[in-house]
């Protein structure tokens, strides 16, 4: 078994074969680039299916939680910058059962990215291409209750295709991918402004906003639809793209300073840019139309016409290709150009984090150290990135759709954030000898609610994904239980370890079993309907946070950086 010591001191070694190359403008287009990628494509009509034009209010309160995480992990990020970075913060806190829950439901929701945003440039591909097939419209395998757009046999080729071209891009390291990324990224955010003046101008119909014969603004006046909207139509899977700075921390120039900025301003411009593109598309909708297809929530339910299934293969371009304006027919071929080029750059960033995702395991101990060896000449782990591209084309198979994976993998990624608050107390309390450039004011408040906010995030996915999320986080020690027997590992069973980490497997079941008993409109059996089960989740969150809190320790990484004299200095401590 690996000790602590020669654990920590082959971590650094390999930290430091890694190139810092990525300036401050790289970093925020990392994270601006991930956060508008293939969510800006179909998050809006997936949203609109099920919370009609109250999805605004849906990307305001998911930006609003997300910003909150995204100021937690702003300190931490520029305090201990390391590449595979979310993947290693909760061994750093609370110890090894709880890093590798963490860290390996973060990776998990990593290595499934790629296969998301191919599947979205391939589903818009296959509104217009009809030989062969690359789509076709069936009932969602995971709620028959509602349909979605499937890929067919051809459309997964072209999308695996798609996954291993970037993987082979990220091979020739991540100079090359930042600079790539931050022309992707001026276009990605070009075309959705054009797309919000011109639908805003030429297509607005005001009354969609509040129509009866659409089902008012909030359909059933039900607010849990609301909240349902932010976690699996592709709203929180969209804004937590902000964490792929974190992850290549390890490779900028100067992370202290550049971490905290590329963040916090990637997120504010998000946040202005979806919500804009949420209120374009309710307003470009043809009323007549919908209204004939049920409504808003015709949009996605199992028996939609075919003006909703339009929409959902290619929602904003179908809208533009609908009208008779010579301008917004040049829109529809920039949007269908647009499907090609924001999955594909967000696909590149999310090779590449996957890559070091599963690097930062090998780092911690978790994973054999093969897994994180660098390649001399690229500065680039190559086994790690071999392992998740096979990984990545593997969820093409099962789940061939965008919309039946978004909710999945934000539930997941949801799950891996929980911790962020908790964290910055422990470290906090633990580590105060550390250098913060960037230190949260409030902190002792909005850690908790961090906390209580990524637990929410989780629960709203729904019952039964919540229950196939505890299997994903479960499953991660029966691989981890493998390597343990037969590889050279990190032993995660001390007692130590045991006392940090114990509370996370016991929030996983209470999360399920909250999942499982609440609000009907979530997949529960309504014994706690809205609005009590938000008030017993939080209540449940906070008594963890609180036990996550205590449980925290000083782990041999945190004092080997602090006694190594890195990146010390004694006016940030409290």
């Amino acid at each position: 078994m690996r000790d602590t010591d020669s654990l920590h001191s082959g971590s650094i070694s390999n930290d430091k074969k890694l190139k810092k190359v990525l300036t401050s403008w790289d970093l925020y287009f990392l994270s601006l680039g991930a956060i508008i990628g293939s969510g800006w494509l179909f998050a809006e009509s997936a949203a609109a299916g099920t919370a009609g034009p109250a999805a605004i209010l849906s990307w305001i309160i998911g930006g609003a939680i997300v910003l909150v995480l995204v100021l937690v992990y702003a300190e931490i990020g520029a305090m201990i910058p390391r590449s595979g970075f979310i993947t290693r913060y909760g061994h750093y806190s609370h110890g090894g059962i709880a890093g590798l829950f963490f860290g390996w439901g973060y990776f998990a929701a990593r290595v499934a990215a790629p296969a998301l945003e191919a599947e979205a440039a391939i589903t818009y591909a296959g509104s217009y291409i009809t030989k062969p097939a690359l789509i076709y419209y069936a009932k969602n395998p995971l709620d028959p209750s509602s349909s979605v757009t499937l890929l067919s046999g051809y459309g997964i080729l072209i999308a695996a295709a798609l996954i291993a071209g970037f993987y082979f891009l990220n091979y020739f390291g991540v100079k090359l991918m930042g600079k790539t990324n931050q022309g992707i990224t001026w276009w990605k955010l070009i075309i959705p402004s054009i797309t919000i003046i011109l639908m805003v101008f030429l297509l607005f119909h005001a009354g969609n906003f509040n129509n009866p014969a659409l089902g008012g603004f909030l359909p059933h006046n039900n607010i849990s639809l609301v909240f349902e909207a932010i976690s699996t139509d592709g709203i929180v899977f969209s804004y937590l793209g902000f964490r792929h700075t974190l992850n290549f921390a390890g490779e900028a120039k100067n992370p202290q300073r550049d971490i905290p900025r590329a963040l916090i301003y990637a997120m504010l411009t998000s946040i202005v840019v979806y919500v804009l593109l949420q209120f374009a598309f309710i307003s470009a909708i043809n009323p007549s139309l919908l209204t004939a297809s049920g409504g808003w929530l015709g949009l996605s339910s199992a028996s939609a016409g075919t003006y909703a299934k339009s929409i959902d293969s290619a929602p904003f371009a179908f809208l533009a290709k609908s009208s008779s304006l010579a301008i917004l027919a040049v829109l529809t071929y920039l949007l269908y150009a647009d499907a090609y080029i924001s999955p594909a750059g967000t696909l590149n960033i999310a090779a590449g984090t996957a890559t070091r995702s599963l690097y930062g395991l090998a780092e911690i101990g978790y994973f054999p150290r093969t897994f994180g060896k660098v390649s001399k000449r690229t500065g680039v782990p190559v086994f790690s990135l071999l392992i998740s591209l096979v990984l990545g084309l593997i969820f093409l198979v099962p789940l061939p759709s965008w919309y039946v994976v978004v909710g999945l993998v934000s539930g997941v990624a949801g799950f891996t954030y929980i911790l962020g608050g908790s964290t910055l107390m422990v470290l906090r309390r633990e580590a105060s000898d550390l250098k913060r450039p960037f230190k949260l004011p409030y902190a002792r408040i909005l850690s908790p609610v961090a906390f209580i906010g990524a637990s929410l995030i989780v629960y709203w996915t729904g019952w039964p994904t919540v229950a196939y999320i505890a299997i994903i986080l479960f499953a991660g020690f029966a691989v981890y239980l493998v390597f343990l027997a037969f590889h050279h590992v990190y032993n995660i069973y001390t007692k130590e370890n045991i006392q940090g980490g114990y509370w996370v497997p016991l929030l996983i079941i209470a999360l399920t079993i909250l999942s499982y008993l609440g609000e009907s409109n979530f997949g529960g059996i309504n014994l706690f309907p809205f609005p009590y089960d938000f008030l017993v989740v939080m209540v449940v969150s906070l008594i963890f946070y609180f036990l996550s809190v205590k449980s925290g320790f000083r782990t041999s990484e945190i004092t080997d950086m602090i006694e190594s004299g890195e990146q010390y200095i004694d006016e940030y401590a409290e």
